[in-house]
């Protein structure tokens, strides 16, 4: 099985194991959302928050690219924000992205995605000035 798939499928499991399985002991995750992680200990912490975060997740790998070295995916990530961020609690948020991979040995030794985060934080119900604020500040404008 590909390692993407692989991560897809413990992703959509909520499985933080299974995860943490398809990654080198000192990967680097850069997520839009969480920002970067490095090893298994920022890894496990991050998982666990999105999973705490968010219900119902359904990460679809659309178009997959691999080779031994390195893998890029184009997909459609959805889910439920839980009581856990009251002011987005129930809100289903869809957006699509992509993602690439840095692989070592079969597992993805670097991790880092790119999507509209605008569009995520719109659908999260966050105002309009707030996202330019946040986009401004992420984007160093």
């Amino acid at each position: 099985m590909s390692i993407v798939r692989a991560f897809t499928e413990a992703f959509n499991r909520a499985d933080v194991d299974g995860l943490l399985d398809c990654f080198t002991t000192d990967a680097t995750y850069t997520d839009n959302f969480y920002g970067p992680h490095r090893g298994p200990v920022a890894l496990r912490e991050m998982f666990a928050r999105m999973f705490k975060e968010g219900r119902d997740y359904r990460w679809q790998m659309d178009t997959v690219v691999e080779t031994p070295d390195r893998a890029a995916a184009e997909w459609t990530f959805g889910y439920v924000v839980t009581d856990a961020v009251p002011r987005s609690s129930g809100r289903r948020v869809r957006f699509r992205g992509m993602s690439l991979f840095e692989l070592t040995g079969g597992r993805i030794a670097a991790y880092r995605e790119y999507f509209d985060v605008g569009a995520a934080l719109l659908q999260l119900g966050f105002a309009p000035e707030a996202i330019a604020k946040i986009l401004t500040r992420k984007h160093g404008l």
